[in-house]
């Protein structure tokens, strides 16, 4: 009986480290389609790359392996979604404001990566203090909320002394609102620029909505 799996063609010399990334792009691919981490197995992999299971044990010891890589690429894909959407944004406000969108429209768009990201995220300690956070994984993205906060308060825009508790709360804010939209899509939610409005005001302590004039 012939074997359901296509063929794939055999890497030439020095080309084992690309299999890795297309082990890595196939789980991704299926945590997309299916939005669950649980359609991730060594067998759906190795169909979706057209390998064979064992083939995969060269780059991974096991399953949770190829969830761990599949999460730190997810957050390494979140940070350059949030960094990007600031670029060339001058004024800190609206720059702070343009990195939420960004956090939002990454949410949107990979809902598949993004609900699985915080939900396996753990540093090495399991609670990472306040002046640390910016190096555990996923903390980069973090961090730009924290940096963005300094700023607009340095700017006089904000009210916050202590960025890092006021970006923690913007941080839940934009977490819980972007996981419920995906969760209760008939909820009568309302508009993007308005919650960032909100959530920039209440929890990153901005004064008014001088960010979005300066962003257009």
């Amino acid at each position: 009986m012939k074997s359901s799996t296509p063929r794939r063609q055999r890497n030439r010399r020095g080309e084992g480290a690309q299999l890795r990334e297309d082990i890595l792009t196939g789980a991704s691919e299926l945590l997309e389609r299916s939005g669950s981490e649980d359609a991730i197995t060594l067998r759906a992999v190795a169909r979706e790359v057209g390998i064979s299971a064992n083939a995969i044990y060269a780059h991974f010891p096991h399953r949770e392996a190829i969830l761990e890589a599949v999460v730190e690429e997810a957050f390494v894909d979140l940070y350059t979604a949030v960094s990007g959407a600031g670029v060339g944004v001058t004024d800190p406000t609206a720059r702070l404001r343009a990195h939420c969108a960004g956090y939002l429209a990454f949410a949107e768009q990979r809902p598949g990566r993004y609900q699985v990201l915080f939900g396996r995220n753990r540093s090495a300690d399991g609670i990472p203090k306040a002046d640390s956070v910016r190096t555990m994984i996923g903390g980069k993205a973090f961090g730009i909320l924290v940096e963005g906060i300094e700023d607009c308060a340095a700017a006089g825009q904000s009210a916050s002394h202590d960025p890092v508790a006021d970006a923690t709360a913007l941080w839940v804010g934009l977490h819980g609102y972007a996981t419920l939209r995906l969760t209760v899509p008939y909820f009568p939610w309302p508009a993007d620029d308005s919650m960032l409005d909100t959530l920039l005001t209440r929890m990153a302590r901005t004064t008014g909505t001088a960010g979005r004039a300066a962003e257009g």
